[in-house]
């Protein structure tokens, strides 16, 4: 079966074949695909020259070998190479170290390898929630890279549809209508449903079934549960677990949509549930996003009388749409898709929309204007690297009235600005501010930032 392609294949494969003598270390929450992606490239470029320590099925052995100064490097590669039972060399050799985490001696051997002459990578899922039982410091000198769930581009790509991944971002350059905006809409909509997380992918591409996908997300689920409820992470497991099974429910509210603490439990407080929420965000399974009242760089989170504003989504919006325990084949059918409400179809596409433009590295923040902090928002916000404010409006339906969007480009003075919809591309432009709206489908929120 035709292997998946990642776009972070390309980051990789530079770095592995060039000069940079930093190790590499890949994060991102569990089951995003890092491994697969080292192990695919890896054997590639460097065939048998290519190893793997697996300290998640064989940590007893695999943190032995770093039983020798943390420095010594040449003798931790002549440990490895004994373990491996094959000749490793500089020139055709590139060592993985997988879920790094898991062995702190490990972790910090990464710094004395930068500047060696030994290929060294590194995949860590939950490095964000380990700091507190580090005793040795955080390697200095090491390329860090995030990984996230696969974007709707790298969906199309995994069912064979380069080209009309090719073509949407070309229509988002130009604004000129797609023809096949139809079916690129129903791909979309399959990929709300089935989400980026690479196994519940391939289920799909090569079953075709949902039940496959929903077996893959009730897993997921399970697994990023038991992480969050283990008692050596020394947070309320009960609270974690709570927050959890809140978010879909927070962000289906049709008003005031920012994260409320007395909805996780009875009684809910900041103090109680602050731990917890912090631990899932380090882990990469929620995503946080701040508001911001600021018209102008740099942006900052709003705070009023000590408390923040804020929202949260999942990672994966596949994994969202499992927790809403809804049939993908009742949210696919056109005629039975208007049982379902408003509120769940804008809850869906929000939080797609911020996999997609947290996947491309984009810093964001909602907005409101300060004295009406509580309604009037633009869902997403963010500064370009010229210091310009870029709004991004969604709409999950065709309705594209956006007042404060229009406020928002005003004050800020934005060059640009993006309405996604439903609708096909289009542009218009902004009155007296002299803004290009980019009408977007929302399939195309990948193409933002890029």
């Amino acid at each position: 079966m035709q292997a998946m392609r990642r776009a972070l294949e390309t980051d990789f494969e530079k770095w592995a074949t060039g000069n940079d003598p930093r190790p590499l270390l890949i994060q991102g929450a569990r089951r995003v695909g890092k491994t697969f992606l080292v192990e695919q490239c890896g054997k590639r470029l460097y065939g048998d020259g290519f190893v793997k320590l697996d300290f998640q099925t064989d940590l007893e052995r695999a943190s032995a070998i770093f039983d020798v100064p943390t420095d010594d490097i040449d003798g931790i590669v002549a440990r490895i190479s004994e373990y491996k039972r094959k000749p490793l060399s500089p020139e055709s050799s590139l060592i993985l170290l997988d879920e790094v985490q898991l062995c702190e001696k490990a972790l910090n051997s990464l710094r004395f390898f930068a500047g060696s002459p030994w290929r060294v990578a590194a995949t860590g899922s939950l490095l964000g929630v380990t700091v507190k039982q580090r005793k040795l410091p955080f390697p200095s000198d090491v390329k860090h890279v995030r990984m996230h769930p696969l974007t709707f581009e790298e969906f199309l790509w995994a069912l064979g549809e380069q080209s009309m991944a090719a073509d949407i971002r070309k229509h988002a350059e130009t604004c000129e209508p797609y023809l096949l905006h139809d079916r690129a809409s129903d791909y979309h909509q399959r990929f709300l449903a089935v989400g980026g997380m690479p196994k519940a992918v391939r289920a799909y591409r090569d079953s075709g079934s949902f039940g496959e996908v929903r077996e893959v997300h009730g897993e997921i689920n399970i697994t990023y549960t038991a992480d969050m409820t283990d008692p050596d992470n020394g947070i309320s497991a009960a609270a974690a677990k709570r927050i959890w099974e809140s978010l879909p429910k927070q962000l289906l509210r049709a008003s005031t949509k920012k994260f409320k603490y007395s909805e996780v439990m009875r009684g809910g407080r900041r103090s109680q549930l602050l731990e917890p929420l912090e631990w899932l965000e380090a882990a990469g399974i929620v995503l946080r996003n701040d508001l911001t009242c600021d018209t102008s760089a740099p942006l900052a989170p709003f705070n009023s009388d000590g408390g923040s504003y804020f929202k949260e989504y999942i990672c994966d919006t596949g994994l969202m749409f499992h927790k809403f325990g809804i049939e993908a084949e009742l949210f696919l059918d056109p005629k039975l898709k208007s049982l379902l409400s408003d509120d769940f179809r804008g809850a869906l596409a929000e939080n797609s929309v911020m996999q997609a433009l947290r996947a491309n590295g984009i810093a964001t923040f909602y907005w409101m204007p300060s004295e009406k902090v509580g309604n009037g928002e633009v869902d997403f916000v963010f500064q370009d690297r010229q210091a310009r404010i870029v709004p991004v409006e969604v709409k999950s339906g065709r309705n594209v009235k956006a007042k404060s969007l229009a406020r928002l480009v005003k004050e800020g003075r934005s060059p640009v600005a993006y309405l996604l919809s439903t609708n096909d591309f289009s542009a218009t432009e902004s009155g007296e501010a002299g803004c290009m709206v980019k009408h977007l489908p929302l399939y195309a929120a990948f193409c933002i930032g890029t």
